[in-house]
Parts: structure tokens; sequence; C-alpha cells
């Protein structure tokens, strides 16, 4: 039998070496249709869309990637999102750096309101100029709340989201449980991604949004039940997160 000697002293192809040997028709991009619960998208210099996953396009009400193709984000969200997407895009064009972990609310076409975490990543060409962006949009929930082994804070979750008296006080809650404020924040952060104090609002904003489609109750009316001393706190709040005032989203969306 003949043995084979490996040359020790040869050279290993680098992994520039094998993307080298990758045809150029390969579609590397196929994977990504596969991928459940991802968006995945790629805009050229001027933040058109020329790539984008079944998943993403699906989550707009799209039936297909050539409905999408060539459009820009003023073309598929409401005006104040379209904005904020744009002005990160701008940012990761300029600076040629990503922007990770961004948690966004999204609004589908009947404007009901998720929070989705988003990673940005500029696209560079050989002469290093940032010439695009890619990137991935998918649900926020960092830790499943029944897949947690936190008990504590699962119940404090449920306390949250169950509250109907706007916020409930963090420190009392920090107290039940025999924990100081900052022992609760880390604990709670681990399980969430978020404090207390953000997923309250997470809550509160989703409620608002419900409560303004669906009654023609009067913003300070929704606005107190939902923990805020008047209607203008309630405006100032929901238009720093939904970047749209209350009585801007009930004119879309109701």
């Amino acid at each position: 039998m003949k043995v084979r000697h490996i040359n020790p002293d040869k050279k290993k192809a680098s992994p520039k070496d094998f993307l080298k040997e990758i045809d150029p028709n390969h579609n590397f991009l196929g994977i990504l249709k596969e991928i459940n619960g991802v968006s995945f998208f790629v805009k050229d210099k001027d933040f058109r869309l020329i790539f984008a996953n079944p998943f993403f396009y699906r989550r707009l009400g799209l039936k297909s990637q050539k409905e999408l193709l060539g459009k820009d984000d003023f073309q598929l969200f409401p005006e104040p999102l379209a904005n904020k997407f744009r002005k990160d895009d701008e940012a990761i064009i300029r600076e040629k750096l990503p922007k990770l972990g961004l948690v966004e609310l999204f609004l589908n076409q009947q404007g009901t309101p998720s929070w989705y975490i988003t990673n940005k990543f500029p696209i560079f060409d050989r002469r290093k100029r940032a010439i695009g962006i890619m990137g991935t949009v998918q649900k926020y929930e960092k830790v499943p709340i029944n897949h947690t082994r936190d008990k504590e804070m699962e119940m404090v979750i449920e306390e949250l989201q169950a509250s109907n008296e706007g916020t409930p006080s963090i420190a009392m809650i920090a107290n039940q449980y025999g924990l100081s404020h900052r022992q609760l924040n880390r604990r709670f952060k681990e399980v969430t991604g978020l404090t207390p104090q953000q997923f309250s609002v997470q809550i509160r904003i989703e409620k608002a949004c419900k409560l303004l489609k669906e009654s023609n109750r009067s913003l300070t009316d929704i606005g107190y039940e939902l923990g805020f001393c008047d209607q203008s706190a309630f405006t100032a709040q929901f238009r720093k997160r939904m970047s749209m005032t209350p009585r801007q989203y009930r004119k879309q969306y109701s």
C-alpha cells in the first residue's frame, strides 16, 4: 500500500483564497430564502432595495421580491419610520461602520406594532468605498419567557404585561422580590435584553396603538389610562418611540 505523505511546509489556503475559488454564478444568497424568522435585505447606495428574502417581503404583505425591487423605505413604510431608517442608513454609508442591535418598532400594513432587532452592515467595493447596505431584521425576543430558567423574572414580565394602570413602580416590584433596583435591572436584562422600564414602555406603546385603532376615546383618556400625566406627555413619549404622534397614527390606521 502506497503511503501518501503530507508536506507540513505546504502553505494552507487562506479564507481569501477560498472565496476567490467560488464560482461567481454560485447563488450564495439562496440559503437566506430558507431561514425562517429572519428578514434579510440589501440596498444600493441610493437606498433602493436590490434583494430581499421571502420573510422580508411577506412581512410587508407582498407576494414576491419583484414587488419591492428598486423601491426605497419611503415607498414601503410610513414616512416617520422611513425617515428613521434613512437616517441610520446614511450614517452607515458616511461612517463606514455597522449599526448592531437596533431595537426598533415596525408596523405591518394594518398598523400593528411589533418590536424587532436590526443589524445593518456597510457593503464595500474593491476600493473600500461604501456602496450599499445589507442587514437582518428579526422579532425581538431575546429569550422566550417560557424558556428562561429565571422563574422570578417570568413573574415580573407577566406582572408588567398585565398592568392596566400605567407604569408599575419598579422599586416596589424589586422590593416585592427582595431585590435591589440594580439586581432587578441586571436579571431582567439578562432575560429580555431590556430593563424593566424599557420593557414597560414597549407594553404601554402596544396598548396605546390598540386603543387608538379600536376606540374613539380621546387622547387624554388613553394617555391617562396608560399612566401619563397629560396628553402632552403621552404625545411626546408616543412620538419618541413611534416616530409619529398618536393623532397621526389614529388617522392612518383606524
